[in-house]
């Protein structure tokens, strides 16, 4: 997606797919028309601790929104 500054840097979604936090940013993203990566985070399976996870939200909850170097939890 090219945003207004003119790069290419796309959001990355890090979600569950039951989990109705998650549920709600996707509305809100397709919604607005963002285009994202969708990452998908294995709750049952544990992935939520798994270290990459843990280096964007210590606490291990979804969903976390990427935008370049800014991550919201």
């Amino acid at each position: 997606m090219a945003s207004e500054s003119g790069d290419d840097q796309q959001l990355k979604l890090y979600s569950y797919w039951r989990s109705t936090c998650s549920f709600r940013v996707r509305i809100a993203l397709n919604l607005k028309g963002l285009k994202y990566e969708y990452k998908a985070v294995n709750l049952v399976k544990g992935e939520q601790f798994s270290p990459e996870f843990t280096k964007l939200n210590p606490i291990g909850y979804v969903p976390v929104l990427v935008d370049g170097d800014f991550v919201c939890c």
